[in-house]
């Protein structure tokens, strides 16, 4: 897998240096402490190093990626991304901690993808569970979207989300779905309980039959003339919103 970008290549050689076969930078690069960091990690974990002139950095580029890849200078070959195994994740939490699961349903945009796994990072979920299928994978572009925060939660990827979504419930989860017609306004909603999140994709929503499966659904109170939000930014207020009622945040 190809990560772009000096943040996010910082955060994998910091949390999963193993997993990275080489970097590569462009000669032109202006050094900075960043670039002062990678090429340190580099050295300390006998990580191939490279330093090219354009023509050559381009040759590691497809045409999608080839503008991103030169404006940011700086590029790292990795292991495939290793998606988390649901069960395991579930048997590690304690229940009574009240554990947030954060459930994307057919989230195609990886930008949106890698911003809501960046917000589930900051605001205290313990893990992001996404479908095999009609949905955005762990790449380049999540990962840079997330600022790195992909190696900090895991993210496990299942073949059937309803079947999934049973076995969280079978497991002692509540599972709330996200609706700007919900039953109930998030705010007053008690959310202290182990709770899994569905987010649905901007044009249609959660499917009925992932909607079906939710124990209830909530919205998100507005008032503009606008009905609905961004994917990210909704699952970033409601993550909030449980985090404000379990810390007691007013």
């Amino acid at each position: 897998m190809i990560i772009i970008g000096k943040n996010p290549i910082l955060e994998i050689l910091r949390t999963n240096a193993g997993e990275v076969n080489k970097v590569i930078l462009l000669k032109t690069l202006k050094p900075d402490e960043k670039l002062k960091e990678i090429k340190s990690f580099c050295e300390r974990e006998n990580i191939p190093l490279m330093f090219l002139n354009r023509f050559q950095f381009e040759k590691y580029f497809n045409r999608k990626n080839k503008q991103e890849g030169i404006s940011q200078g700086c590029v790292a070959f990795t292991e495939d991304y290793k998606y988390a195994d649901l069960s395991e994740v579930i048997s590690s939490l304690d229940l009574k901690t009240n554990p947030v699961l954060v459930i994307l349903d057919e989230i195609t945009d990886p930008q949106n993808m890698g911003a809501i796994i960046r917000s589930a990072s900051c605001l205290g979920a313990v893990a992001v569970v996404i479908p095999k299928h009609r949905s955005a994978e762990i790449n380049h572009t999540v990962i840079k979207s997330s600022s790195g925060a992909v190696n900090h939660i895991p993210v496990t990827r299942e073949t059937n989300l309803v079947n999934a979504i049973k076995y969280l419930k079978q497991s002692g989860f509540w599972i709330a779905g996200t609706d700007s017609c919900g039953d109930s306004n998030v705010c007053s909603k008690d959310l202290k309980i182990p709770l899994g999140i569905v987010i649905g994709s901007e044009g249609k929503g959660i499917r009925k039959i992932v909607r079906d499966n939710c124990d209830f659904i909530v919205k998100i109170p507005m008032s503009g003339t606008l009905d609905s939000l961004n994917a990210s930014v909704s699952a970033g207020i409601i993550l909030y919103e449980i985090l404000r009622q379990k810390t007691k945040i007013n």
